[in-house]
């Protein structure tokens, strides 16, 4: 079978193995070698980049969440609606990120629509009183939030911001959907 030009070979089981010609390896080399050991998302050495996912309110431990939550911000840094985020290490009531380039501290709220298709409160669903709740927690302690809106649907957006706008809150939030853009653009 010629696999040279799909960039793909054969195992000895048959199946396909990515195979890299040696000049692709050399540029791949050069340019881990110009960035120097920061190569990971947002300039960031490996140490930073896992570190982003660390949550010490909950022991520094990494969670599906806490990734989330730092793709969220590195895309956020690249969009330049953030400046250049650190983990907030304050362990009690402290934030998820600060922007150190503004001192701004960040949490990140994911709201849920229907949870595992449970429409009880209770059991986790969206509620705009209790995302207003968590919302004013944040703001009590000084933080500003990111909302996530990947798992609302478009009404509840609207109104989760009508909400916000009423409250007089919206200096404070960023919002956050699939493209990392900000729902107003």
């Amino acid at each position: 079978m010629n696999v040279h030009n799909t960039g793909l070979s054969t195992g000895t089981s048959g199946a396909g193995l990515l195979s890299l010609e040696n000049y692709e390896l050399e540029l791949k080399v050069k340019a881990i070698k110009e960035k120097g050991s920061k190569c990971y998302s947002g300039n960031r050495t490996y140490k930073e980049y896992v570190d982003l996912a660390r949550d010490p309110a909950h022991g520094n431990r990494i969670s599906y969440q806490t990734r989330k939550e730092r793709k969220i911000v590195l895309e956020l840094e690249a969009q330049g609606e953030l400046g250049y985020i650190v983990r907030d290490e304050q362990a009690e009531n402290g934030a998820d990120f600060i922007d150190t380039s503004t001192g701004i501290k960040w949490d990140v709220k994911s709201p849920v629509n229907k949870p595992a298709g449970h429409t009880s409160v209770r059991k986790g669903a969206f509620s705009v009183t209790v995302m207003m709740r968590k919302i004013r927690r944040e703001v009590a302690h000084n933080h500003n939030v990111i909302i996530d809106t990947r798992r609302i649907t478009r009404n509840q957006i609207v109104l989760l911001k009508n909400t916000i706008s009423k409250a007089g809150l919206d200096n404070k939030i960023l919002w956050y959907n699939k493209k990392g853009k900000n729902h107003d653009e």
